[in-house]
Formats: C-alpha cells, sequence, structure tokens
C-alpha cells in the first residue's frame, strides 16, 4: 500500500519592526513613485523591485533577515499591494509603535499589527493581497553596469541641491569633476542657480573621470523623504546612463533607485528610460563580441 504524502505546507511569514518610521517613509516614497508593487517575502530577505509607468526610475528595496527585530517565514511569499492602501494604513502608526506584518498564502491578506511599546494596546488591519502582472525590471544590465564617478554625499547637501534647482527648472544638471568635486546647476526663464562641493564636503569619493547628466527633479523630490532613515547615501554617475544612488536606510536595508538621464532631441527635450538603456547596453555587448570573432 502506497504511504500518503504529508499535505504540503503554505508558505507564510510573521515580521517585525521595532522602528516604525523605516518601514513607513519607505512605503510613503513608493506609493510616490509607482501605484502597486509585489513584496516577495523569503526565508533570507524582503524585497521590492519596480519601475514607475514612465520607466523613467527604477527601485529594488533589500531588507535582509538580520535586519529586521523578530523573521520568521517559511517559505517564498508573493503579496501584491496597492501602495496607496498601504500608505494609507501605516501612517496610522505611531512613534511609540512597532510593526508586526503577517501573511498566510492560504488567507492571502497581509495582516499588520501596531503593537504600542509598554503597554498592552495594539490594533490589527488587514489588507488583500493582488495577483499583480508587473514586469520584471532590467536590474541585471544596471548592476552589472561599471561606473567611473562614485562619491558619498551627505543627504542634506544633496536636498539642499534638488531643492534649489527647483526654484528654475524641472532639470537638475549634475557634474562630477575629475579631482575636483561636483556642481549642481539648473537654469531657466528668470535665472540659473549654481551649487558647487569640493572634496573635502564629501564623506567619500572616487573622482577618477568627469562625468556628467541631467535628470528630472520631480524624480529626485520623490525620494527626498528617504533622508529621515538615510544612514550614508552613496552616488555613481556615468555619462548618458542613469545615476544610481544607493541608500544604506537605519537596521540595516538598503535602498537602490536608478533614474534615466534627460536626452535632447533635435526639436526637443525629452526623458530617456530603461527600455532604451538596455537596448543600448545590448548593442555594446554584441559589438564586443563581433570584435573578438
Amino acid at each position: 500500500m502506497a504511504k500518503k504524502t504529508k499535505k504540503e505546507e503554505k508558505a507564510q511569514f510573521t515580521i517585525k519592526l521595532e522602528n516604525s518610521k523605516i518601514l513607513k517613509t519607505i512605503v510613503e516614497t513608493l506609493s510616490k513613485i509607482f501605484d502597486e508593487a509585489n513584496f516577495i517575502v523569503s526565508p533570507k530577505e524582503l524585497t521590492v523591485k519596480g519601475m514607475d509607468p514612465s520607466r523613467i526610475c527604477l527601485i529594488e528595496l533589500i531588507f535582509k533577515k538580520g535586519d529586521f527585530d523578530d523573521y520568521e517565514c517559511n517559505g517564498v511569499c508573493k503579496v501584491g499591494l496597492m501602495l496607496s492602501d498601504f500608505d494609507k494604513i501605516l501612517k496610522r502608526a505611531s512613534s511609540n509603535d512597532a510593526l508586526e506584518l503577517s501573511f498566510k498564502e492560504d488567507e492571502q491578506k497581509i495582516k499588520v499589527r501596531m503593537i504600542r511599546k509598554e503597554s498592552d494596546k495594539s490594533r490589527i488591519f488587514s489588507l488583500v493581497s493582488l495577483d499583480l502582472d508587473i514586469e520584471d525590471p532590467p536590474l541585471d544590465n544596471l548592476n552589472s553596469l561599471e561606473y567611473p564617478a562614485t562619491w558619498s554625499i551627505d543627504t542634506d547637501f544633496f536636498i539642499e541641491a534638488i531643492k534649489d534647482g527647483d526654484i528654475y527648472s524641472e532639470v537638475l544638471n549634475i557634474r562630477a569633476i575629475e579631482d575636483l568635486g561636483l556642481t549642481f546647476t539648473s537654469s531657466g526663464a528668470i535665472g540659473e542657480m549654481e551649487y558647487s562641493l569640493g572634496l573635502d564636503d564629501l564623506f567619500d569619493h572616487d573622482l577618477s573621470y568627469t562625468q556628467e547628466g541631467s535628470f528630472s527633479i520631480i524624480f529626485l523630490k520623490s525620494i527626498m523623504k528617504l533622508s529621515d532613515i538615510t544612514e550614508s547615501l552613496e552616488i555613481s554617475a556615468k555619462t548618458d546612463h542613469p545615476i544610481k544612488m544607493i541608500f544604506k536606510l537605519l537596521e540595516g536595508a538598503k535602498l537602490k533607485y536608478f533614474l534615466a538621464p534627460r536626452v535632447e532631441d533635435m526639436s526637443n527635450e525629452d526623458t530617456g528610460d530603461f527600455e532604451e538603456d538596455s537596448e543600448e547596453e545590448e548593442k555594446e555587448e554584441n559589438s564586443e563580441d563581433e570584435e573578438e570573432d
């Protein structure tokens, strides 16, 4: 007689963060960039990847198991959420609340428990997980890209440059000057702005080559709030390529933000996207292969 197989255990997780501000700020930032996202929770980490609808910016969030105060997960869970709804729920948490997220695959609902520290008070909110058809962003190409200019900067300096540039234009020009420092410029009908930083103003730097690009201030402003939970910010630039920003967040989480550069046409100004960048990288690789042959 054949042995009965044990019923496969459904995937589920329970994770906890004592500092509610971290997740609140991340979700608020994501909700400004795209409407919906898949939160992938595995026994090792929580990840979120996505692009905005216009394909101008791309985000990869990585929360390792050890970044949480408690973390239990027995399989891979995909939780699809409308970010505006998730943001509304998380905004109900106070600074004195710990956040506990739980999910069971057979229920298809994420539960958000807000636990008041040093109290018996708690609140539970649930949100239905959606079956979202979201395109995987071209992260492999971007993560393998070598950037000739990289620096670490005080987030306050970067925000100051963005706000200064916003007075004059929707575009911020960023120039990393070989062995000298950085300049941020913006110009418009009413005038122009230049914001300069020397090498001593940077925490760390590798500016062996001069690189430059122009980027949408609207998309730069959308990530400014991350400064509240950022321990360090590393920026990498390569002319005619997306700028890369790595936000190393409190408790160890990491958020990568890629923003495509503005490109000028013969008659008007437009913004590049990651589809164009991927095609260009593929052309370069094919050209290198042909030369080798």
